[in-house]
């Protein structure tokens, strides 16, 4: 299947996969719906004073020194002049479903890395596209005219290589690795640029002299493997641009979360169970919507000192009604929750080990009263928005959050998975 050339191997029949990246998603969504925005360094996940982590920066605020997953304090620090916005979970899911709609109507293998980021490979539709390269353009011109952000791609034999591809052709371009051009293209690159090395990983190969890839090149696999066990192995092979993975275009979702940092640590038991119920029926909707039903229910719960723990129940008979769902999770939280002598920073439940019909025994009940209900439901949130009909407990939070009446309450840091 391989045959030598140089240091570095070559695939015979050569793979082609795209990476597809929406450029400072967030930032570019809120410069999209604000222009005032634009060209300034805007901070998406919170205020300036409030705790917490940035989650997207627009590129204006990255020239100071501002970046993902920094707190949001550090990145006053170093840019007090950028504009800060907690931002809108529903708003970049609607952004992000038409982006993945687009992409999947041009290959059937996609692989959805997250809410901006996808891999599609062309190599089983050589029979549709007569160049790869120019579909690939022609996928990254029709996103950014029909959505309006800034995309960067790029194209390469796998998917590490489309990958480093893409960052290279940050913000805003098209990278293409040509064949033999892949020894050349990751010789200079830092060893930070390999996805899956971490800062400890970075300071053990630094110390040993190994700060580009071709440094790395030099280091046996024996010494790989002692310093980083298995991962070794993998760090030799990726290191050199082989990337053996296919797509994981599996369309079936794992689990279905929600979860809600705090604006601040919260003792009071009331408040939190308005939380929770207010996750579980965001959770019961994606479950409906979706057509799948839970036959797990797991809360989690992170206190005040960053300690996190989860419980879990396995059920007989899978759920996806609002209120059975909620009762469930009710039970578990208090297990975690009472006796406890600290407040919680965050809250969350999931539904998990996901099947597409409910198939009862002859010792169980069927639900049609609360799937009717939770039909009904529906239908006027679909009609009115989510928050036209909510409990006395969700409505607690109309007292601490902002209401988007058509789309719910704005949480803080709502979960961004599907």
């Amino acid at each position: 299947m391989w045959k030598a050339e140089g240091d570095l191997p070559v695939l015979k029949k050569r793979r082609y996969v795209v990476h597809i990246d929406l450029d400072a998603f967030f930032a570019s969504v809120e410069v999209l719906l604000n222009p005032e925005l634009k060209g300034k360094p805007v901070v998406v996940g919170g205020l300036p004073h409030e705790r917490g982590v940035a989650s997207t920066c627009s590129y204006e605020a990255r020239k100071y020194g501002v970046h993902s997953g920094m707190p949001l304090r550090q990145c006053y620090q170093l840019c007090p002049q950028a504009i800060f916005v907690r931002g809108n979970y529903h708003i970049y899911q609607a952004f992000s479903e038409k982006f993945f709609r687009i992409l999947h109507e041009y290959t059937p293998d996609v692989e959805e890395a997250s809410l901006d980021e996808a891999y599609l490979e062309f190599t089983r539709c050589g029979h549709l596209y007569p160049s790869f390269s120019q579909v690939a353009k022609e996928i990254k011109r029709r996103v950014e005219k029909e959505l309006g952000l800034g995309v960067s791609a790029g194209a390469a034999s796998n998917k590490i290589l489309a990958k480093l591809a893409t960052r290279k052709a940050k913000p805003g371009g098209f990278f293409e690795l040509q064949p033999g051009e892949e020894q050349e293209f990751l010789r200079a690159l830092d060893i930070s640029e390999i996805p899956g090395i971490g800062p400890k990983a970075q300071v053990m190969l630094r110390l040993l002299n190994v700060h580009k890839i071709a440094d790395l090149w030099q280091v046996p696999p024996e010494t790989l493997r002692a310093l980083f066990g298995v991962m070794g192995d993998e760090l030799y092979l990726l290191s050199r641009g082989m990337d053996y993975r296919p797509l994981s275009v599996s369309e079936k979702p794992k689990s279905f979360s929600r979860e809600t940092t705090f604006l601040e640590d919260i003792w009071d038991r009331d408040l939190l169970l308005a939380h929770l119920a207010y996750l579980c029926d965001r959770l019961a909707l994606s479950l409906r919507q979706e057509k799948y039903y839970a036959r797990v229910i797991e809360v989690k719960a992170r206190y005040s000192d960053f300690k996190t723990v989860s419980k879990r129940r396995v059920l007989s008979l899978p759920v996806q009604e609002t209120n059975r769902i909620y009762r469930l999770a009710e039970e578990l939280f208090l297990e975690l929750w009472e006796g406890s002598r600290l407040a919680l920073r965050l809250v969350g439940v999931k539904g998990s080990e996901l099947v597409e019909a409910r198939h009862l025994s002859l010792f169980e009940l069927y639900p049609e009263r609360e799937e009717r209900l939770c039909q009904a439901l529906d239908r006027v949130r679909e009609k009115y928005g989510f928050n036209a009909l909510l409990t006395v407990r969700e409505k607690m939070l109309s007292e601490v959050y902002d209401e988007d009446r058509g789309r719910g309450f704005i949480l803080k840091t709502a979960s961004l998975t599907r």
